[in-house]
């Protein structure tokens, strides 16, 4: 599928979320911007894609879903020291949101890739997962109350590793917490009414794989380290595409 069908809908579109929303390719990024946000991140190709006529993109790296609902520490397209939903409005007819991950402490298991995780990790992650639902749930009040008639699509994170990852230390352990993650905001969309989207054959391209959509270090993809690639932004956004088409 290309990018290229503008549709009369939605007319006012917002990107909620973290890293995995806000960065693309290192290259194009503002490097004073503090979210990093960049221009070919999922949101701009799918605002693009969509023919959008108003389009903000608060997504910030390291938000956590206190960030999205009640505030935020780098700043957003809203104003700063605001919480990412300022940004919403009545007039919001379609909202995307990648949040959770770092409310699960996501870029201490992405050390794992490294070496053995730390002492404790596991314990840490395991409580973290238990209080997720409750934290997915205040994001998607705070959304309804100030977007009543949007739209929400709830991103997924791609995965990282595969059966081809062996050499990749607690590689199983780091894949089934990030599907454990994937499966809290799955059932948080579905309890909001809200879409998931998970781009189709992603698990043919995790950081093991020749065609990446997310990429361990960035170095051969121009990507952040542990976050998607320009492919990978692109296959979200046409993910997103067709599920709201």
């Amino acid at each position: 599928m290309t990018l290229t069908t503008p549709v009369e809908e939605p007319v006012h579109y917002v990107a909620l979320g973290d890293s995995y929303a806000a960065m693309g390719s290192r290259a194009v990024t503002d490097p004073g911007d503090p979210c990093a946000v960049a221009a070919d991140s999922y949101p701009v190709l799918l605002a693009d894609a969509l023919g959008v006529e108003d389009f903000v993109n608060a997504s910030c790296q390291g938000a956590v879903t206190a960030d999205v609902g009640e505030k935020t520490a780098l700043g957003t397209a809203a104003s700063e020291g605001s919480p990412q939903v300022a940004a919403l409005g009545e007039e919001t007819d379609l909202v995307t949101l990648s949040i959770g991950g770092n409310d699960v402490s996501f870029i201490d298991m992405t050390r794992c890739s490294e070496s053995a995780c730390p002492a404790g990790l596991r314990e840490k992650v395991a409580g973290e997962l238990e209080e997720l639902p409750a934290r997915l749930d205040d994001v998607y009040v705070a959304i309804e109350q100030q977007a009543p008639g949007a739209r929400v699509v709830a991103t997924a994170y791609m995965p990282l590793l595969n059966d081809a990852c062996t050499d990749v230390p607690d590689a199983a352990w780091l894949a089934e917490q990030i599907t454990r993650i994937n499966g809290e905001v799955s059932a948080a969309a579905e309890r909001h009414d809200a879409t998931y989207v998970m781009p189709a054959d992603a698990e043919e391209h995790t950081g093991c794989s020749a065609e990446p959509w997310v990429d361990f270090t960035g170095e051969a993809t121009g990507s952040y380290p542990m976050h998607p690639t320009a492919a990978g932004q692109q296959a979200m956004a046409e993910a997103i595409a067709a599920a709201v088409g």
